[in-house]
This record gives C-alpha cells, sequence and structure tokens, in this order.
C-alpha cells in the first residue's frame, strides 16, 4: 500500500525537524430522520463537509444520500455501523442524479481535488443516475484529479452509458475510479480492497505524469464483450504504480465472431508508457481478450495467474525492455487458430534484457513466443502445440495452428 512505502530512512527524515504540529481532528457524524444512528450532527454530507476542518472525519450512518460531492481539503469519509440491537446494519448508499458540476472534465459521485490526504472507505456508490451523453464530461464513481488519498473497502458501480467511441482519455467512457493530473505532481493514490463492476470502459484508470497509485486487493467485474476496449485496470501516459493481488474478470467472446471479439479487445491489467519500476504481481485475471499488455521499462510483471483468454495472448510484451516477467501461470488461451501464446512478446527497436522465466502454460497455440536478444528460463509447457518460438525467425509466418 503507498501510506506503508515510507522506509525507517524516510520516516527519519519526516520526523527529524525542530517544530513539530499536532492536528487534534474531529468526528463528525451525518444521518438521517428516523433511523438508529446516535448523536448524529447533521443530515447531508454536505453539511458536514462545509463545517469539517482539514483532518477531521465525516462519519456517515447507513441510509441513501442523493449527493454529489466535491472534496477539496484533507478529509476522511467513512460509512459506519449504529444499528444498536447488533444486527451490524452497515450499507451507507451515495446515489445522486449526477450534474456536470462547475465545469469540471468528470461527472463523478466524489470528485477530490486540488488536495492529499482524503481517504474514502466502507461507501456504496452509484453512478447510473447521471447525465452524461457523449465523450464529455467522462463519468466515474470517483476521480481524484490532482489529488492525494485512499479509496478502501467500498462498493463501486453504474458507471455504466452506452458505448461513445470517446477519445479524450480512451476509446470510450465509465470508470470505477479515475486517478489524473493536470501538473507534476506527486499524485498518491491507494486503491484497495474494493468491488468495482458496472463500469462500461475501466475499473481503475491512472493516467498522466506524476500520478502513482497502488492497485490492491481489488474485486473488478466488467459487463462483458459487448463494451469495445474494456479494461479491468489500467496505467498511462507517465503514471505509475504496483496493480497486486486483484481479482479481475470482463467476461468471454466465445461464442461471438471473430471479428466481433475483436472490437471487443477487452484487457485484464494495461500498463502503457508508463514510469520505470511498476509491478504487477499476484493477480488472478480470467475471461479476457488479452490478460496483460505492458508497455515500458523496468516492469515486473510476476506470479499472475491467467486463464480463459479467447483472442490474444495471456501476456502480451510491446515495447519492453531491462524487465522481469517470471512465475505467471495461464490457462486456457484458445482457440489454437487464433495462434495466441501464454507470453507473446513483439519484436521492436530498443526491446532488450528482458527475461522471461518459470512460465506455466496449459491449452494454448503456445507457450511463449520470445525475441532473439531477450532470455527465456525454464518453463512448464503442457497441452501447446510449440512450447517455445522465436519470433524473430519467423519470417515465413507462424506454423500450422491444427491439431496434430
Amino acid at each position: 500500500m503507498l501510506r506503508k512505502l515510507l522506509t525507517p530512512v524516510g520516516l527519519t527524515l519526516l520526523f527529524s525537524g525542530i517544530v513539530c504540529v499536532t492536528v487534534s481532528a474531529s468526528t463528525l457524524t451525518v444521518g438521517k430522520p428516523n433511523t438508529s444512528c446516535p448523536n448524529a450532527q447533521y443530515t447531508s454530507i454536505t453539511a458536514a463537509m462545509n463545517a469539517a476542518a482539514p483532518g477531521d472525519v465525516i462519519a456517515i450512518c447507513p441510509a441513501t444520500y442523493p449527493e454529489q460531492l466535491i472534496i477539496t481539503i484533507p478529509l476522511t469519509l467513512q460509512g459506519v455501523s449504529t444499528d444498536v440491537n447488533g444486527n451490524d446494519v452497515n450499507r451507507v448508499l451515495l446515489q445522486p442524479v449526477l450534474q456536470d458540476v462547475g465545469g469540471l472534465p468528470v461527472e463523478a459521485v466524489i470528485t477530490v481535488m486540488n488536495t492529499g490526504g482524503v481517504t474514502i472507505e466502507n461507501l456504496a456508490i452509484d453512478a447510473s443516475k447521471n447525465s452524461a451523453s457523449g465523450c464529455n464530461p467522462s463519468l466515474a464513481d470517483i476521480h481524484y484529479f490532482n489529488a492525494s488519498g485512499v479509496v478502501a473497502n467500498n462498493a463501486l458501480f453504474g458507471a455504466e452509458l452506452a458505448p461513445q467511441n470517446c477519445g479524450e482519455i480512451f476509446p470510450d467512457n465509465g470508470f470505477g475510479v479515475l486517478v489524473d493530473s493536470s501538473r507534476p505532481g506527486p499524485f498518491r493514490v491507494s486503491v484497495e480492497h474494493n468491488s468495482i463492476r458496472d463500469f462500461t470502459q475501466g475499473g481503475v484508470q491512472a493516467t498522466n505524469t506524476g500520478v502513482l497509485v497502488e492497485v490492491e486487493g481489488n474485486r473488478i467485474s466488467g459487463v462483458g464483450p459487448s463494451i469495445p476496449d474494456q479494461f479491468g485496470v489500467s496505467i498511462s501516459n507517465g503514471a505509475a504504480g504496483r496493480v497486486n493481488g486483484n481479482f479481475i474478470t470482463l467476461g468471454s467472446c466465445r461464442k461471438m465472431s471473430y471479428t466481433a471479439c475483436l472490437r471487443a479487445g477487452s484487457v485484464g491489467i494495461t500498463l502503457d508508457d508508463i514510469v520505470d519500476g511498476s509491478v504487477v504481481d499476484h493477480n488472478v485475471i480470467s475471461d479476457a481478450q488479452s490478460g496483460i499488455e505492458i508497455s515500458g521499462n523496468n516492469v515486473r510483471v510476476t506470479n499472475n495467474l491467467i486463464s480463459n483468454i479467447d483472442l490474444f495472448d495471456g501476456i502480451d510484451l510491446g515495447l519492453v525492455s531491462n524487465s522481469l516477467i517470471d512465475g505467471n501461470t495461464i490457462f486456457n488461451v484458445t482457440p489454437l487458430t487464433n495462434e495466441s501464446c501464454g507470453i507473446y512478446e513483439i519484436s521492436g527497436a530498443g526491446i532488450v534484457g528482458n527475461t522471461i522465466s518459470n512460465t506455466t502454460v496449459n491449452d494454448a497455440y503456445c507457450g511463449v513466443l520470445y525475441i532473439t536478444v531477450d532470455q527465456v528460463g525454464p518453463g512448464n509447457y503442457y497441452n501447446t502445440l510449440y512450447t517455445t518460438l522465436n519470433g524473430d525467425l519467423l519470417q515465413s509466418g507462424f506454423p500450422p495452428s491444427s491439431e496434430p
């Protein structure tokens, strides 16, 4: 988690100044009339936010709140349990009728902008009552813009609209969590242990220089291959991050035609034009058209479990250099006639220094397709037509994809 990344040296430097400032945070409680919410001070989240000082905690009792929020100071929004009979009622639903507020580029249930230290936890957030049309504004459950914080243990859903073929952020629109910036930052956001579902474009999107994300332990489920270019997690355009321990499923297109499946093209995790040192580790990805797609340097893609890939490859390596692809297990990359492999490395200028090792592949056209300048270590390949193929030697095309 990003909030755990300070080393002992970093902590020493942080507290080495001669001035120590202690901020005493207050808790402001929000509850609806005629509900079980002892000591509620406010009946709306907006009223509590207007009264809050930086660093305060806003404790929100179970109820439905039709509020669209913009946060510009450090705060914690925390859903709480208030049932006095011990039944542990614990569902706080934010379900506003969304509007394009203040000309912001993203229509979101919660917008966090130009601040740090904002934590959002234990809330159910529904963006389905939106007025978004076309591509402007974009749509998200939560949007961090030039901002830092933590998104933890929430249920995020409803960022769904008809395909629009947008070009501003990606080919489409509709995100669970969107993190972006208009200046260098750094802006650090941890997205952890959330349920993210029913989005059109992406579960978590982090983009632009200065954005650093930790995406850990989330359950991410898309709406299926009827939406083009859907992804579970995307980090791009100068951002960096660690994607660890997530469960991602986007939908199979095996009953669709090849052309229709090609238009779908969903990806579990995609890293494109990222800062050096990003990590993709111990994720479980199933039912997508590509498991992981990577373009970057000094990336670690390790110990991921990928299955039911029905168009491209388990792991697609684009412009990747000096990276470690190790310990990944990949099942069912079919049909074989698609010539899909567990790991597929694309030849290109500047690609060098990659190590592909300890790969397990079962049921695919090939185990690993690599290029000469990189190293392929031992692997375990079962029920593959070809264990490893050197892409540089396939000048006349791929070998036959038919069963022996």
